[in-house]
């Protein structure tokens, strides 16, 4: 098959006509006729129904979008990206495509930008760890290159297996080789269509890099993920951590060719705007994503699952995948509420766990303050649990190598130079590093309890009802 032949007209209004949905964060988000149709298909019109940020709602009430409007502000974000790397290195990249090529690189990155989270299970974080064995799940033929089957799948795999659903069938909105390249900007391990690597060659030995370039722009250092949750979670929670200049980064953002590979640049001008994009990303993690109540709500759910109270499976089809949604787990934990007095109640009436003490384990002092206040709770028998949490902010984080794969574009003596980002941003070399958190926690009815095991250490430090001060914040 060959590479389909978009209509004339800019890159990104595909086809006659336009449509619009106005978006509390980007303004109005166009796209086109054909687009359209793979909007509207049921399995990106369930993301309506799976919110995006979980359980965090419970501690920050707004937070009740869903993934449906991340997905299409996903879309309108890496759109605006390409058009403005397309402004500033369009010289570039012509050196080596026609238009036609240019015009398919755009449609496929919008797609990708509006599928890239079409796998996400309900309530995600918890769902993950219930999904089944990759080799499983019923993927499309040929579209990994080395797939382990015994491996958990992740919701990136389902979201592969949804999309070649997708192109399954003579009405599907996505033709299967499109589909599959749509696919290899998604997932790292799918290999681009037989259409593509005709003309453009892998993803390795491919026509200068152009394949990893792309797949940068959905999932990278700055990527368009990243971009659209940290504005729209920190609007939606209220919160000001996630805010960045998006349009001063975007705007100065390029291409260059280095060593016959494609990578992309910021303006020197920028680099401030990129450091608070990734401060803002640092903080968001801090204070909402592993904000302690929610961590806490979130181990009541799997707890609820594990031991039975509500039953949660993860199908291995596409079709019996989208039936699953937020009411789904939520109808079934109210039930459950109804029948015993467990983890599946103190959810729904929204009664915290106790949050004693959190450390970071980078921290060599809060490692032994944790040690000591853990071996106190299991001298006095005072019932508690842990909860880790372990994030790399950078997406070289735990990589050996390559780092950021950013340059920084400026002006010397009248000349053009590049330098990788790692050079310029002292802040990128801090931010590289992980968080790695561990708290503990008692239930309510052992707040007391703890309370004494902490006075026997000496803390002036409160287990109060509304889930206790922390006694260090990080």
């Amino acid at each position: 098959m060959e590479l389909e032949r978009p209509s004339a007209g800019r890159p990104h209004q595909i086809g006659v006509s336009m449509h619009e949905i106005r978006d509390p964060i980007h303004g109005t988000v166009s796209f086109t006729a054909r687009e359209r149709a793979v909007v509207d298909h049921p399995f990106v019109q369930r993301l309506r129904h799976v919110r995006q940020l979980g359980l965090v709602s419970l501690v920050y009430p707004g937070a009740t979008h869903d993934r449906f409007s991340h997905c299409l502000g996903a879309m309108c974000v890496v759109s605006r990206v390409w058009e403005r790397i397309m402004e500033t290195s369009g010289d570039v990249l012509r050196r080596h495509f026609e238009d036609f090529d240019l015009e398919y690189f755009h449609r496929l990155l919008r797609l990708a930008g509006l599928l890239h989270d079409i796998g996400h299970p309900p309530f995600s974080h918890m769902a993950e760890s219930l999904m089944p064995k990759v080799g499983e799940l019923e993927l499309p033929d040929g579209w990994f290159g080395e797939l382990d089957p015994e491996r958990r799948a992740k919701h990136e795999d389902y979201s592969v297996l949804l999309i070649g659903a997708m192109s399954e069938g003579d009405s599907s909105p996505l033709p299967p080789d499109e589909a599959q390249d749509i696919a290899s900007l998604v997932h790292y391990g799918v290999s681009p269509s037989p259409s593509w690597e005709k003309r453009y060659g892998g993803t390795d030995s491919g026509q200068v890099g152009i394949h990893r370039l792309l797949s940068s722009l959905i999932s990278g250092e700055l990527d368009c993920d990243r971009m659209d949750y940290l504005l729209r979670d920190a609007h939606f929670t209220g919160v000001a951590y996630g805010t960045f200049d998006m349009d001063h980064l975007i705007g100065n953002l390029g291409v260059t060719e280095s060593g016959g590979i494609l990578l992309p640049t910021v303006d020197s001008t920028a680099v401030r705007a990129f450091e608070d994009f990734l401060l803002a990303r640092y903080h968001m993690f801090l204070q909402v994503y592993l904000h302690k109540t929610a961590l806490g709500f979130d181990r009541f759910l799997e707890r609820a699952v594990a031991e039975g109270e509500i039953s949660l499976t993860i199908p291995t089809d596409a079709a019996s995948f989208v039936r699953l949604r937020d009411s789904t787990v939520t109808e079934a934990l109210y039930s459950a509420a109804e029948r015993v007095d467990g983890w599946s109640r103190r959810l729904v009436t929204r009664i915290p766990a106790r949050s004693l003490f959190r450390a970071s384990n980078g921290n060599e002092e809060d490692r032994a303050i944790m040690s000591r206040l853990v071996k106190v709770l299991e001298r006095r028998s005072v019932p508690f649990f842990r909860i880790d949490s372990r994030q790399y902010l950078s997406s070289s984080g735990g990589s050996s190598g390559g780092g950021s794969g950013l340059l920084v574009r400026r002006k010397m003596f009248g000349r053009i130079a590049f330098e990788p980002m790692e050079r310029y941003s002292e802040l990128l070399n801090k931010y590289n590093e992980i968080i790695d958190l561990s708290g503990l926690y008692v239930l309510c009815e052992n707040a007391l309890a703890a309370q004494r095991a902490m006075d026997e250490l000496g803390w002036p430090i409160r287990v109060g009802m509304s889930g206790g001060k922390q006694s260090r914040f990080l």
